[in-house]
């Protein structure tokens, strides 16, 4: 038998003195960081690194440069760090029409199209959330806003401002009767809210935008209502990528004589259902199916008031649609606390009734029409009756000790419920002292001092509460509860509107200044500071302003006109 044959394969070069020159083979065989371990055990060690490590390893070389820019790394790091496996801040399901979910870098290649998360940028997405959780964002004011004077503000004087995928819909001005959509580009075009009763004045008390998911054939469209203070209300169907610049309603809807008097002040659409809400505290419930606009319900609350919050949703059942409003409650004798409501809307039939809310013996519901099926509520200050024992006794004392004598906003997304006090104390006064008891000079006298809030639920610290809303059983139907969570801090004066969605709080102070709050865990960053000169927020003054903001952008009406703040930089 022949002798086996060696391959053409190069052998291990020979040991060598430390003082020897290499050749150029030689070379090519030395054993590196780059070359001596696979790509992915780098991926792994790359796992334990934060993401300024990450950042630092892209400028070692090529190969630590494109390892380090793996989308599967930052998308770990990302979903350790914020918890979701998206951008937080979205509110309902409007759909964008050029089919990204973030913005990418300019120069950034395009990603894979495998998936859904493939095709997501995870560096960029936690970079934006790093930007909100740092306050760090680009500012623009709009030139078609007009500056607000330092004046006590008119009847409405908020500059209602909605946000719509990358599109600003905000009311010409304070007094307005028009609306101005405005885009990236900053081409704004105009919807006329014109009133049919000639004798009034018009001006826009309220906006909402459809909350519905949208089909493939109407994802460039944008449908929302428009409230007027006359009691009217419109409802659009805005097309962007037409190239007319001012649009009309496809449908006008103006109530009965004795609806006119208390305007709409806040509202939820979720399309084909609507449901207003007025001055009066009055909820009335539309069906705007097959193009016809029909009011169905009209139900009113004598526990329930102003300010208010509503989240409007569709339940896994498509005929069902659940409502959870959020409201101030009053707290014997002359203070305020926060409560919630859950309403369940259905056509009339599918599921028994249980209210709590008054029904107007004067509205007839057709059959098939959207009615209040379900109602449950909760409030964060309840009494309970009889003997209490020690443990109940505490519980009733903290309860006490967070009760306002004014509310500026509440706000909830469904899950947290967020309450602004409206009072303006002064902390350097001996009655706001707490002593070292935890107890207030008050309770000291109770019959020669009035009530003042403690220094720890004063007019710039925020409550927050949890809202658990358990599941409609067909057995039994459980009460909801309102939990307290904690105090934010942060803000220096009286504020003077809230906006939440997705777990994330953002409040405009009467002085300009905007906070941003992740509600899960907490934190508060500064985004904007007070302006110098703006009223510190006096009675009748504390709620002027409006905030709203999506997932990389807030905007806000205020002292500084019309403001937008970017956060994907």
């Amino acid at each position: 038998m022949s002798k086996h044959r060696l391959s053409q394969a190069p052998l291990p070069p020979a040991k060598r003195l430390h003082n020897t020159r290499l050749s150029s083979q030689e070379h090519r065989l030395i054993t590196t960081f780059d070359n001596a371990l696979y790509d992915e055990l780098i991926l792994f060690i790359f796992t334990f690194l934060n993401s300024r490590d990450l950042c630092a390893m892209q400028g070692t070389n090529r190969n630590c440069a494109r390892l380090a820019r793996d989308n599967q790394l930052w998308k770990a790091l990302f979903v350790r760090e914020y918890g979701k496996t998206r951008l937080r801040g979205g509110k309902g399901f409007y759909g964008r029409t050029d089919g990204r979910s973030v913005k990418p870098l300019p120069s950034r290649a395009s990603v894979s199209t495998s998936s859904a998360d493939d095709t997501l940028d995870w560096k960029w997405m936690y970079r934006i959330s790093s930007n909100w959780k740092s306050g760090r964002c680009a500012v623009e004011n709009f030139t078609d806003a007009e500056r607000v004077t330092l004046v006590p503000p008119p009847t409405f004087p908020r500059q209602h401002v909605i946000l719509a995928g990358g599109f600003t819909i905000s009311s010409t001005k304070p007094r307005g009767s028009s609306l101005l959509v405005r885009d990236n580009n900053g081409v704004s075009r105009t919807l006329l809210c014109r009133s049919t009763l000639a004798t009034s004045i018009a001006e826009i008390s309220a906006i909402a935008l459809d909350q519905s998911p949208p089909s493939l054939s109407s994802s460039h469209i944008i449908r929302l209502a428009a409230f007027l203070t006359t009691g009217e209300f419109s409802i659009f169907e805005h097309d962007h990528s037409s190239v007319s610049l001012a649009t009309t309603p496809k449908q006008t809807y103006v109530p009965s004589f004795a609806h006119r008097a208390s305007p709409v002040t806040c509202a939820a659409y979720n399309h084909p259902l609507l449901v207003t809400l007025s001055r009066s505290f009055t909820l009335m419930i539309y069906d705007l199916s097959n193009d016809c606009i029909t009011h169905t319900q009209t139900l009113t609350s004598f526990t329930s008031h102003p300010p208010t919050s509503l989240v409007l949703s569709a339940m896994p059942s498509a005929s069902l649609y659940k409502l959870i409003m959020a409201y101030a409650i009053p707290v014997y004798p002359v203070h305020w606390s926060v409560g919630a409501t859950e309403l369940v809307i259905s056509p009339s039939g599918i599921l028994p009734r249980k209210r709590t809310f008054a029904t107007s013996s004067s509205e007839s519901s057709p059959q098939g029409a959207f009615e209040v099926s379900i109602t449950r509520s909760t409030r964060a200050f309840d009494v309970p009756q009889g003997w209490i024992d020690e443990k109940n006794l505490q519980v009733m004392r903290d309860q006490w000790g967070r009760k306002v004598k004014q509310v500026a906003d509440i706000q909830t997304d469904g899950k947290w419920v967020v309450l602004a006090p409206g009072d303006v104390t002064d902390a350097s006064s001996p009655i706001s002292q707490e002593s070292s008891e935890g107890t207030t000079s008050q309770e000291a006298h109770p019959q020669s001092l009035p009530y003042i809030s403690p220094p720890s639920h004063s007019s710039s610290h925020l409550q927050l509460y949890r809202l658990h809303v358990p599941p409609i059983s067909s057995s039994s139907v459980h009460t909801p509860r309102l939990t307290f969570v904690r105090t934010l801090h942060g803000p220096l004066g009286s504020v003077s509107a809230l906006s939440l969605a997705d777990g994330r709080c953002v409040s405009l102070n009467a002085n300009g200044a905007i906070w941003v709050w992740d509600l899960e865990g907490g934190d508060g960053t500064e985004v904007a500071g007070p302006v110098e000169g703006s009223f510190a927020g006096t009675n009748g003054v504390s709620n002027y302003g409006t905030v709203a903001f999506d997932e990389r952008r807030i905007v806000s009406a205020g002292v500084r006109g019309i403001e937008e703040r970017r956060f994907d930089i």
